[in-house]
């Protein structure tokens, strides 16, 4: 298949790989559904390189066409989504062919950039790719970056104890502390798991500890039998 970008009337991308276009919505006829519920357990529905590039930048298109260049190998590779040779092939293929750019930015931390010829591969491709595949990879990526946005402002320290081991959480804001709170534990492995289960949403759980202590009232003592 070909793909013909803007400006290039006399040039075509060509995109490799047998790619079959299967309709994501529910009113599709039972022999595409079939075709489709095949290819979502194929092997080549997970390491087709067209797929892998066109996934690549539907990721990036998530986050305002922006990852640093570690977040997006970490969702996909260190996930286990994706191997480590079929993702520098695709992703070196990227940024060859002007579709994702990178550049350091003021930390020195390599980002990744999606182009405008990234940003339409999304929108005209996105749906070659499986959308189980598509949904696996991306609920990947939502949590990941969730939880370094979380780990910005969120110090985690385990502190050993004479009976077991303490959770520490110290919350920030531009590098102010704005709450601390001390957790004791039975041992490290719980408090690990007290800790992960906070970054799941760091904000909701601060939020309604804060919230708790706003509304908490005096406790009402019965004084009918005094």
């Amino acid at each position: 298949m070909e793909l013909l970008f803007p400006n290039e009337a006399e040039q075509t991308v060509e995109i490799p790989g047998q790619l079959s276009f299967v309709p994501d919505s529910a009113a599709a006829s039972p022999a595409a559904k079939s075709k489709f519920d095949a290819e979502i357990h194929s092997e080549a529905a997970l390491s087709d390189p067209s797929r892998i590039r066109i996934l690549l930048c539907d990721v990036l298109a998530k986050f305002d066409g922006k990852l640093p260049e570690d977040w997006l190998y970490e969702i996909t590779v260190g996930a286990g989504h994706i191997s480590y040779f079929l993702y520098e092939d695709a992703f070196g293929w990227l940024l060859d062919n002007g579709s994702v750019v990178t550049e350091p930015d003021a930390e020195g931390v390599s980002v990744c950039y999606l182009t405008e010829r990234g940003s339409l591969t999304v929108r005209r491709l996105r749906r070659y790719v499986p959308k189980l595949f598509r949904d696996q990879v991306m609920l990947t990526a939502l949590r990941y970056v969730s939880r370094q946005k979380a780990l910005r402002d969120l110090q985690i320290r385990y502190e050993p104890g004479e009976t077991g081991c303490r959770l520490c959480l110290t919350c920030s804001d531009q590098g102010r502390e704005m709450f601390f709170l001390r957790i004791a534990a039975p041992d490290r492995a719980s408090a690990e798991m007290l800790g992960e289960r906070i970054l799941r949403n760091p904000a909701g759980f601060f939020g309604k500890v804060i919230d708790l202590a706003v509304r908490n009232e005096e406790e009402q003592f019965d004084l009918t039998d005094n």
